[in-house]
């Protein structure tokens, strides 16, 4: 099935899977020149919440001009390892032991979490590197309306050491599409902390295997060049880590913001 967004935007969009992804055919010169096909990109991507662009091969400062017509942008953090000719574009290098290979959404540690991100393959290998999408907004409304009434209110803590921790709903608003989508994941929430333990660790396990159930999911196999674009707040992603030649990826954070609860806690039966 494709999609055209519209018609003098000269954006062509064909769908990947049932619930989530999008391939993008337009040049990258109309990407960073025309203020239609950005405007049709920023509709697409909340639309789709991931968009593939098969072999664009940006250098990396037009890498990096790409993803400003998404919105801000977020230094490479401290801890990761900047390119040395940009300080927005994060190298992760297989070489030096990254791995990404459990469920989760970037960066919900933090109180203004990251709106999306740009990544780039620059070295793909062989066989396997694959990258598995999953659609959040899918995974709530795939929640029972009991279950849903639940979680209504609730909280989690999202921690990744001592010290480096906050609060996020469990359900939140989505703050440009204003959509609900399940905010747990494997690497960084710890546990609902207005429930009691017990009820916590029965019920988080549940969420977070819930959401990566294969009808919410899209699985990108990466050819070098492949530039993909997520929006964070409604994904989570795995990569799968089951080949042994090297993996070379450049990615470009967006900025970030507080997330919102979603709506009133009221649901429909």
């Amino acid at each position: 099935m494709t999609d055209t967004v519209a018609a003098n935007s000269r954006l062509e969009l064909t769908r990947l899977s049932g619930r989530i992804g999008a391939r993008v055919e337009v040049p990258l010169e109309s990407i960073l020149s025309d203020g239609q096909v950005q405007d049709a990109l920023r509709t697409a991507l909340h639309q789709h919440l991931v968009l593939v662009f098969a072999g664009l091969d940006p250098t990396p400062s037009q890498h990096v001009e790409l993803a400003r017509v998404f919105g801000d942008l977020q230094p490479v953090e401290s801890y990761n390892v900047a390119h040395p000719d940009s300080e927005w574009v994060t190298v992760f290098d297989s070489v030096e032991g990254y791995k990404a290979d459990q469920w989760h959404s970037d960066a919900t540690w933090r109180e203004e979490v990251p709106m999306g991100a740009s990544l780039c393959l620059r070295q793909c290998p062989g066989v396997g590197g694959d990258t598995l999408f999953a659609n959040t907004h899918a995974a709530w409304d795939g929640l029972s309306a009991g279950m849903r009434q639940l979680l209504a209110g609730r909280r989690a803590m999202h921690e990744i050491g001592p010290g480096s921790s906050t609060e996020h709903p469990v359900a939140i608003s989505h703050p440009v599409t204003g959509r609900t989508a399940l905010f747990v994941n494997r690497i960084f929430t710890r546990n609902i902390t207005n429930l009691p333990k017990d009820e916590s660790d029965a019920v988080l396990p549940f969420l977070m295997q819930h959401v990566s159930r294969p009808e919410y999911c899209y699985r990108h196999r990466w050819q070098e060049g492949d530039v993909v674009i997520w929006d964070n707040w409604a994904t989570q992603h795995y990569a799968v880590f089951d080949y042994e030649e090297r993996r070379v990826a450049h990615r470009v954070a967006f900025a970030g913001r507080p997330l919102d609860a979603a709506g009133n806690g009221e649901v429909d039966a």
